[in-house]
């Protein structure tokens, strides 16, 4: 017990000691925070009045340099404004000398005006005295029939409008150019020659417009002008035929007034191809006709003087047969008779193959059909029906030679709706064809056509036909408008007889080309030697593999 009394005080010892130890530290942590306090207030003094000190430095050498280039600039001013104003004094000495020069110019221009007016003052003068001298002398030249001369006067025609209004407007011209007449003139001639259902016309005119030509010139055009009847002129141009009795020169005539009617706004070279198209179309012989197409006239002139050339020959070898020959020797005609036994000789063969190809026809079998009217015991072309689609093709009996031109077919380059292709040129076909994919490209043009109409060949194959297009098809240089039917094909195109009737295509087989208004445009055969293309046609949609060659 005594040992755990002493432990007890020792405890009590320590913890008094420890007490005191405790509040010695408290003591000293204040006094180390009360000098920390101390010296912190001293540092932040001291680095305010260092502050101080800074802001004062800057302040007064910042001062000190904006003092500096104030003084610069002003100087720099005073030089400015001093260069400013010698460049006033130069600028204000050159005008000086600017007027100086001017005032000396002016001075140096009017005199020269006074001299020049000086001068014509005495020329008018002279002008003047020599006037009078001449009135007072008496003229007395001689007559001179050699230098009289009066303008010709042609007297005015009548129109009553029975005859043509567009005839009587040309001779109208003729006579008011070479009478010399004005506008004003030429309205009051052409009103004092209106007579019967012409003079009509002026009662619809204002009476304040019956001096303007061209309000009278247009009344008239649109009572009696043919302007409006292009189309119909261009009909009757299309169907004129030379009539029995009528003279070739008579036939190139009126070819030649239609065509001046029908295609007046066409360029002259056009209206040339196409007056020698027409007016070989219209001859009624049909051995003039065919010599006559042959020879490819580029104008109605060429083909006129061949066609009278070829009857002239026709008749001499028909009447030499019943008349004596006689020799003549000319030594000046003698290459021309060569040329003329030549072309007769050459004609002579052409006549006589085509008749014997005639004689030499073999006998047709009895059961064929003819394509064009679907009797037995004819072919088409020997068919007498008139065709029935010049402008249509038939909605029924399609038929066409084959489905593939092979290697036999003829082809030319042309386009449809601008797509580059490969056009089969058959003449057995009635109707112009399009391959069904090709046809797809072009949905936008496609006409619904009626179910249920096929395609027949001539080996009896069918295809269905899908439709029907109105496309533009591109051949050579020109472009024709044209319906053509989609088919399951194998070429691209097949250009069939209404085609080529529609639009006046002639096939010449011994150059391998095809013309159409003047334009030759090469065939070619789809040969194995000469074919770099070959198209395939699938019926069952089939997909190959890549990489699979």
């Amino acid at each position: 017990m005594a040992e755990n009394a002493d432990l007890l005080a020792l405890l009590a010892e320590m913890k008094k000691y420890m007490e005191k130890g405790q509040e010695e530290m408290r003591k000293g942590q204040e006094d180390m925070k009360d000098e920390m306090r101390k010296g912190q207030e001293e540092m932040k003094d001291e680095m305010r009045k260092g502050q101080e000190e800074m802001k004062n430095e800057i302040q007064t050498h910042v001062e000190s340099k904006v003092g500096e280039i104030k003084d610069h600039v002003n100087s720099c001013i005073e030089k400015i404004e001093e260069d400013v104003q010698s460049v006033r004094r130069e600028i204000g000495e050159v005008k000086g000398e600017v007027e100086r020069k001017i005032e000396e110019v002016e001075d140096k221009v009017q005199g020269k005006i006074e001299e020049v007016k000086e001068k014509v003052q005495v020329k008018i003068g002279d002008l003047e005295k020599r006037l009078s001298e001449l009135e007072d002398r008496p003229i007395n030249f001689p007559a001179n029939p050699y230098l009289t001369y009066s303008r010709p006067t042609v007297k005015s025609l009548t129109f009553d409008g029975q005859t043509s209004w567009t005839v009587f407007k040309t001779q109208f011209d003729v006579v008011s150019s070479a009478n010399g007449w004005n506008n004003r003139v030429k309205a009051s001639q052409l009103v004092a020659s209106l007579r019967g259902s012409a003079a009509e016309v002026l009662q619809g005119i204002p009476s304040d417009k019956l001096t303007d030509l061209m309000a009278i010139e247009n009344a008239l055009e649109a009572r009696f002008g043919d302007s409006h009847l292009t189309q119909f002129y261009r009909t009757e141009l299309k169907t004129r035929r030379q009539k029995p009795g009528e003279s070739i020169q008579v036939l190139a005539a009126d070819v030649e007034r239609l065509m001046s009617l029908a295609y007046a706004e066409c360029p002259q070279d056009v209206r040339d191809s196409l007056a020698a198209q027409y007016f070989v179309d219209a001859i009624r012989d049909e051995d003039t006709q065919h010599a006559t197409r042959l020879m490819d006239a580029k104008d109605l002139k060429s083909a006129l003087a061949y066609s009278m050339k070829y009857e002239a020959a026709k008749t001499v070898s028909k009447t030499s047969r019943n008349v004596r020959s006689i020799e003549v020797e000319d030594g000046t005609g003698k290459e021309k008779d060569e040329k003329f036994d030549c072309l007769l000789k050459t004609l002579e063969k052409l006549l006589n193959s085509h008749v014997a190809g005639k004689k030499n026809t073999p006998r047709r079998n009895p059961n064929v059909t003819c394509w064009k009217c679907n009797k037995k015991g004819h072919v088409q072309r020997e068919c007498q029906t008139i065709s029935p689609f010049l402008n249509k093709a038939p909605e029924e009996g399609l038929k066409v030679s084959a489905l593939c031109g092979g290697r036999n077919g003829l082809y030319l380059e042309g386009s449809i709706c601008g797509i580059p292709c490969l056009m089969l040129v058959d003449t057995g076909a009635n109707v112009t064809l399009v391959r069904t994919d090709l046809a797809q490209k072009l949905k936008g043009n496609f006409i619904y056509t009626a179910p249920n109409i096929s395609l027949k060949t001539a080996t009896g194959e069918k295809a269905e036909i899908h439709g029907k297009l109105d496309a533009a098809i591109e051949c050579g240089s020109r472009k024709f408008q044209h319906k053509i039917y989609v088919a399951d094909i194998t070429d691209p195109c097949i250009l069939g007889l209404d085609f080529l009737q529609k639009f006046n295509f002639m096939v010449d087989l011994e150059k391998n080309e095809i013309r159409t208004g003047g334009e030759e445009i090469p065939l070619f055969s789809a040969s194995a030697e000469d074919s770099k293309l070959c198209s395939v046609l699938a019926k069952e949609k089939t997909i190959i593999p890549a990489r699979s060659e």
